[in-house]
Order: structure tokens, then sequence, then C-alpha cells
């Protein structure tokens, strides 16, 4: 009977030990084991384009829609009425095809008052659906400042008769940020950036940073609805039923 009191502090001291070893993290609450919470998706600042001062107003051709039924193909330029602004050297085109074509894809760009383009790419069949984007620094192309270039994109069904080509079009212009818009720029998240371009008037550097964070998160519908939203502000109303995907050539 003497060796009870001793058996029990052992017990004691070996419960207290199991007790303060167990990581609180691992308790379970009222039976269910909380998981750890996945990090919030970024979330952009709403995007609203405003027109730059001076701009060159309607210089957009839609292509529209060519067929009849599940054929009809629609084709857009996706770029303002006006001329589209950007402060890169060498940015992004981004377009839209509703469908897969039998068809050749035919991208052109052309300097002002210049006849022979200084970028044409071919594809032999149009096999790509929704927005498309095209890098001109994967083609060696760098624009000047203070120069308009008009691009093109088409979908050629007979070489022959080109005057049956599905055409879009639109302009762009490489402008140099005011000192204003580059405090802006330097001083925002990738996720306000494209805001900062929008409200600025820069086009093409707010979709193309509003697209880059939309190939990066893929999964985050707010970023396509944003994107989405953008397009429609100018009209761009069919190329706003796209999803996340962006093919490039």
């Amino acid at each position: 009977m003497s060796h009870l009191p001793c058996r029990w502090c052992l017990i004691l001291t070996a419960l207290c030990w199991v007790s303060l070893g167990s990581s609180p993290a691992a308790e379970p609450t009222n039976g269910v084991v909380k998981a750890a919470t996945a990090p919030a998706p970024p979330q952009p600042t709403k995007v609203i384009y405003r027109a730059a001062k001076g701009s060159a107003p309607a210089a957009r051709v839609t292509g529209g829609s060519r067929g009849s039924g599940d054929a009809t193909i629609t084709l857009d330029v996706l770029a303002p009425d006006d001329t589209g602004l950007t402060t890169q050297e060498k940015p992004s085109l981004f377009w839209y095809q509703s469908k897969p074509a039998k068809a050749r894809f035919e991208l052109t760009l052309t300097e002002e008052d210049k006849v022979k383009p200084m970028l044409q790419v071919n594809v032999e069949r149009a096999a790509n659906a929704g927005i498309q984007r095209l890098r001109l620094s994967e083609h060696g192309v760098m624009l000047a400042p203070g120069v308009e270039y008009k691009w093109v994109v088409a979908l050629v069904t007979d070489p022959d008769n080109r005057s049956s080509d599905l055409v879009a079009s639109g302009f762009i212009k490489r402008v140099e940020p005011s000192s204003e818009l580059k405090a802006k720029i330097a001083g925002a998240s990738t996720t306000s950036l494209p805001a900062v371009y929008a409200e600025a008037g820069i086009w093409h550097d707010a979709l193309s940073t509003l697209s880059d964070l939309i190939e990066a998160h893929p999964e985050n519908n707010s970023l396509v609805a944003q994107r989405a939203e953008l397009l429609r502000q100018v009209g761009l109303k069919a190329a706003a039923t796209a999803g996340a995907s962006a093919s490039g050539i």
C-alpha cells in the first residue's frame, strides 16, 4: 500500500507531459479540426477608361460578323474608338475571334504615311478562339514615341479575292507619361495599376496589365469581370463575353 502514492505521482506526471506536448493547433473545436485559411485572391481596383484629351474619334473599324447561324464568326480588335495609347516601346496587341475559322489569319502593323508594313504575321489556319494576344517584344518590333500606327487583323477566306476578308483595325500611339502619371505608376500595386492607366487614357497598358493579372490568376473571376467591364466601356460587347484564356501567336 505504501507504493500507491508513488504510482499515482508517476501517472499524473506522465499525463502532464502528454498535455504539455500537444499542439494547440491540432486540438479540435466542437469535434472539427480547423483548416488553415487560404490567402485571399487579388482584388483589382475598379477600372474606368477615360479617353485622353485630343484623341482622334472613330479610329477603330470593327470586323463585325461573317456567316450565318452557327457559322457566324465575329472579329474585333480590342481597342477604343479613338487612337489607343501606350507608354511601352513594345506593347501587346489584343483581338477577339468568336470561334475557330477555316481561314488564314493575318496581322499587319503599319506606320502612318507608310505603305509597307513594319510587321506582318501570318497563321495558316485561325484555329484559336477567344481573346488573342501578340507581344511585339517577341517579334523585335519597337514603336517610336509620338508616331501613330495602324494595326489590322484579318481572316482570309479566299487569297485570290481579298475583298471577301473579314477585317478589323485600330490605331496605336506610344506616348511619354507625364511626371504625375509616372509617380502614380511607381506608387501603384499590381492590382491597382490597370486602373491608373485607364484613368489616364492609356488603353493598351490598362488592358495588358489587367490581362497579365488574369494570366497569373485565371481562377479569379473578379479579374475576368473587370476586363469584361473595361471592354464594354468601349463597345466591345462580344469580346466581353470571353473567359480568362488569352492565346498568343
